[in-house]
């Protein structure tokens, strides 16, 4: 299994959860609220072969602010824990796109778990001289139930704009990545690499930076680390 199926499960698993807890999308829409991901940082031990059964585990934090964190633990059949992955959500009202007080949503006290992965998405800054290196126009299969870029898809552009032979390659450690700005169907979005990323072709290992470009207006959609090694 690779990043992007990874996320699409955790995705997943965080969507049964909220409607078990009572805070789902239909519940949100019922009060004319919805979420917003606006941080995601994951760390790998190992990544699922193909075929291998896997257990994802999830729980809340107490809010900091506006801010839930949501953490998650992906473990082996057996129990193993091979990887863990820390989320950062905003409560947003429908209509106005006001961003809400979320200790004032849930009685957090009775929910959130003490639990912590360890794991704190920080800002990731745009600084430096970047390199267009792809460039995508959002289709219908892009978007999620509110219209918008699924969160999972910016993963799955900036792994395709890496060429194959470096997939081969390379073994992925970290993602981390800032969501930025809404991106809508029929938007041209470029994805650019950070210059003074290690050159893949002479370090061991290192971090790759990337950001997502809107055409039209060049705003900046999403920044995102990628963490790796070279493969024995």
């Amino acid at each position: 299994m690779g990043l992007y199926g990874l996320l699409n499960l955790l995705q997943e698993t965080a969507w049964i959860h909220a409607e078990k807890m009572g805070f789902g999308m239909q519940d949100m829409e019922q009060q004319g609220l919805f979420w917003v991901l606006t941080r995601q940082s994951l760390q790998m031990k190992t990544w699922p072969r193909f075929g291998e059964n896997i257990q994802i585990q999830t729980w809340l934090r107490a809010p900091e602010g506006a801010f839930v964190a949501r953490e998650f633990a992906i473990l082996t059949q057996s129990g193993d824990e091979i990887g863990l992955c820390s989320t950062s959500w905003l409560a947003l009202d429908r209509h106005s796109k006001k961003i809400l007080p979320a200790e004032n949503l849930r009685p957090w006290d009775q929910i959130a778990h003490a639990r912590s992965t360890g794991i704190n998405p920080e800002k990731i800054p745009v600084t430096g001289t970047y390199e267009k290196i792809a460039k995508y126009r959002v289709r219908n299969s892009d978007l999620d139930i509110n219209q918008h870029v699924n969160n999972t898809k910016y993963a799955q552009w900036i792994l395709d704009a890496i060429p194959y032979d470096l997939h081969k390659s390379l073994k992925l450690n970290t993602y981390s990545v800032n969501f930025l700005a809404e991106t809508h169907l029929g938007d041209e979005v470029e994805v650019h690499r950070n210059c003074s990323s290690p050159d893949v072709q002479l370090a061991n290992q290192g971090e790759s930076a990337y950001k997502g470009l809107r055409v039209g207006d060049e705003k900046v959609l999403f920044t995102a680390v990628l963490g790796w090694e070279k493969r024995t």
